[in-house]
């Protein structure tokens, strides 16, 4: 599954992302990931949120989606969701 950033500005690959988590930031509620590239890691920020507990619900919303995968011998079955696209709010 890809994750799409809230400004539609950057894709991140959920295959490579070892976590995403919500920071608050002066405020505002900011979702990221790290993700492996090579041999770094690297944190993207996915979206902002005003509220702890939309940034909640968005974290829920995310693996929901990647719950949506049927695996079968570490392969997916199922292929859709593909993408997961950040809301805006």
């Amino acid at each position: 599954m890809i994750i799409v950033s809230q400004d539609k500005t950057e894709i991140v690959n959920f295959d490579n992302v070892i976590n995403v988590q919500f920071l608050d930031i002066d405020g505002d509620y900011v979702i990221s990931a790290t993700a492996v590239v090579g041999t770094d890691d690297i944190y993207r920020e996915l979206g902002y949120y005003k509220t702890e507990e939309r940034a909640k619900e968005v974290l829920k919303d995310i693996v929901n989606k990647y719950k949506q995968f049927n695996f079968d011998k570490n392969q997916a079955v199922t292929i859709l969701p593909k993408v997961y696209e950040m809301p805006k709010e």
